[in-house]
C-alpha cells in the first residue's frame, strides 16, 4: 500500500470520514495498523489522519492499549443533529403511507397541558370520513390516553384534576381512579383505543412515537367511523400502526435494542 502524503484535500476528507465510520462500528476501537488493514490504507496515512481527528476532538485515544475510538465531540454533534430533527417532517411520509394502507384518517398528536393537540393530519380518501378537531381533551381520546400512559401516575392524575372529566358518551371514563388503571393497561399493551368515548360512531387507535432519548414524544393514531373501524379491524390495524411508529422512532434515533417492548 502506497502512502499518498501529497493527496488532494478531497481524498483526505473522504478517508477521514471512512475512518470515523469504522470507529463508529466498533466501540472497542482500533489501532492504526488495524485501521490500515481494515480500510486498505497505509499505516502512516491512517496515523496522520487520526492525529488530525484527535487534535480536533473527533476521536480519542485509549492510553492503556493505544486504540482510537470516537470522541465526545462527535457524539455531541450527533446528539445535536438528532435534537434538530423536526419529528413532524420525519413522520409525514409514514403518515401518508399509513393512510393508503388503512384508508382512514391518520393523525400525529402531542400533549398540550391537559389537552391533546394534533400537529399533523392526513384525511381518509373514503367518501365517508370523520370530522375531528385539532385540540381535544385527554381523557376521551386514543391519543390523549396513550400520551398520558407514559407519564408517572401522579403526574397523569394531576393533569386529570385540572378540569372536570366531561362525559361525552356512555363510554367516557369520568373518574380518575379507573382512568389511572386504564392508563396502566394502555402502557402495558403499547396502544390505546377510543371506543366511541368522545363521539358516538367514531373510533380510533393510537400508538407511541419515541425520540432518541427513549421519551414518548407523540402519538400516532388511526381514526374512522365505527361502521368501518370495528373492534375486530382495530386489532388487525394495531400491528401495522405499531410498526409505523417503530419506523418513525428509529428515524428519530430511538434504540429498539434498549427498549424492544415499547415497540
Amino acid at each position: 500500500m502506497a502512502d499518498h502524503s501529497a493527496e488532494n484535500p478531497v481524498h483526505s476528507v473522504e478517508r477521514a470520514l471512512v475512518i470515523l465510520e469504522a470507529l463508529g462500528r466498533n466501540s472497542r476501537g482500533y489501532g492504526c495498523t488495524e485501521l490500515g488493514q481494515l480500510l486498505n490504507l497505509h499505516k502512516s496515512t491512517v496515523h496522520r489522519l487520526v492525529s488530525t481527528l484527535l487534535s480536533y476532538g473527533f476521536v480519542e485515544k485509549d492510553p492503556h492499549n493505544d486504540k482510537y475510538r470516537l470522541g465526545i465531540k462527535i457524539m455531541h454533534m450527533g446528539l445535536e443533529a438528532l435534537n434538530s430533527l423536526d419529528f413532524r417532517k420525519v413522520a409525514i411520509p409514514f403518515i401518508q403511507e399509513l393512510v393508503q394502507i388503512s384508508r382512514e384518517t391518520v393523525q400525529l398528536a402531542v400533549l398540550e397541558g391537559n389537552n391533546v393537540l394534533v400537529v399533523e393530519r392526513d384525511h381518509s380518501p373514503e367518501a365517508i370520513t370523520v370530522n375531528l378537531g385539532l385540540r381535544s381533551e385527554v381523557h376521551c381520546t386514543a391519543e390523549g390516553k396513550l400520551l398520558m400512559s407514559y407519564l408517572a401516575p401522579d403526574k397523569a392524575a394531576g393533569i386529570l384534576r385540572e378540569k372536570p372529566m366531561r362525559q361525552y358518551t356512555i363510554n367516557t371514563i369520568t373518574e380518575i381512579t379507573p382512568m389511572i388503571s386504564h392508563l396502566e393497561k394502555i402502557r402495558s399493551q403499547g396502544f390505546a383505543i377510543n371506543a366511541e368515548e368522545m363521539v358516538e360512531g367514531v373510533r380510533a387507535l393510537a400508538a407511541p412515537v419515541f425520540d432518541h432519548n427513549g421519551r414518548n414524544i407523540a402519538a400516532l393514531s388511526i381514526a374512522g367511523p365505527s361502521s368501518r373501524l370495528s373492534l375486530e379491524r382495530i386489532y388487525r390495524l394495531v400491528t401495522v400502526l405499531k410498526e409505523t411508529c417503530a419506523s418513525i422512532s428509529m428515524q428519530l434515533g430511538y434504540n429498539t435494542a434498549l427498549n424492544p417492548k415499547d415497540l
